[in-house]
């Protein structure tokens, strides 16, 4: 999953949803924010990762930092076959 991170990142291959971009505008991210925290080597998995029968595609919650430090929760969709990445949200 790091690799695919990394990998999708350099390329811009990756995305945020709607309601990834627009939710939680009371704490104030960015997209900044969301690469930050992914770019961090300690980021880990707040759970399991969980395979979205609809989509098609593992969803992916990471627990890690935004810019500031504070803590960040990002929920991603992986797209493995394509190394890109979409933010569902992030709070």
């Amino acid at each position: 999953m790091r690799s695919l991170i990394r990998t999708a990142i350099a390329k811009g291959y990756y995305k945020e949803s709607f309601h990834g971009e627009h939710d939680h505008p009371e704490r104030n991210l960015s997209i900044d924010d969301v690469l930050h925290g992914l770019q961090q080597s300690n980021w880990e998995l707040a759970c399991p990762p969980d395979y979205d029968e609809d989509h098609r595609n593992w969803e992916y919650l990471i627990r890690t930092v935004d810019i500031d430090g504070d803590e960040l929760h990002i929920k991603l969709a992986a797209y493995p076959a394509h190394k890109r990445f979409e933010i569902i949200t992030r709070w």
